[in-house]
């Protein structure tokens, strides 16, 4: 049977997740490996698709993460301000130093809400940037490896196309020589027997 027909009837290749871990499979669309397998080969619509939503899931990590920073940039700020208006605030009883504070303080606990609720985004963007990753692998296999495996169909027909080709050029030689073998033979029998203008005048009636 044809063994693109057979590859053809296969289903879907699938991967496990653990696969990416147990092989520290890395992001494919930083990967310069993945990327100079497409130097040659056309991307098809769903490894576009797949490739798209692992950047759009990158961008939002990035976003988020930065968020991250910005916050505990602020909760820092905060926290000094506290320090510097705890002495003014309680000895001097400054109204509006305890004001300060509390304002400070309310910021912290939003700033702490917000970092939990980033801290879960983040786990579950990471989720999603493996699925996506996986569903990438997934595509690229399923596109550029089957058709690797049918050009290693065609090798092997043009592999035995060569091989024909090969025994035919060595028949094709050896027929050639015993040819050669034969009419030098006749060739330098008339030769001998007739001399050279007569042959060259067979030469004329007969090869021309």
């Amino acid at each position: 049977m044809n063994l693109l027909k057979l590859f053809k009837k296969k289903e879907r290749v699938k991967f496990d997740r653990k696969i990416l871990r147990k092989n520290d499979i890395s992001l494919l669309i930083v990967d310069e490996r993945w990327n100079s397998l497409f130097t040659a080969e056309e991307k098809t619509a769903e490894i576009i698709s797949h490739e798209e939503k692992l950047r759009h899931l990158l961008k939002e990590q990035a976003r988020v993460g930065t968020e991250q920073k910005e916050i505990a940039g602020t909760k820092k700020t905060c926290m000094d301000r506290i320090m510097q208006l705890t002495e003014t605030a309680y000895e001097d009883n400054n109204t509006e130093a305890l004001g300060e504070m509390q304002h400070c303080q309310d910021e912290i606990n939003r700033i702490n809400e917000r970092t939990t609720t980033i801290q879960q985004e983040l786990e579950e963007i990471t989720d999603k940037i493996q699925d996506a990753n996986l569903a990438l692998l997934e595509a690229t296999v399923n596109a550029v490896y089957w058709k690797m495996q049918s050009r290693r169909q065609k090798i092997e027909e043009l592999v035995q196309e060569t091989d024909l080709l090969k025994k035919k050029l060595r028949q094709c030689s050896s027929e050639k020589q015993e040819l050669d073998e034969r009419v030098t033979h006749v060739y330098s029998y008339f030769h001998d027997l007739l001399g050279r203008e007569e042959l060259e005048r067979l030469d004329r009636e007969y090869m021309i």
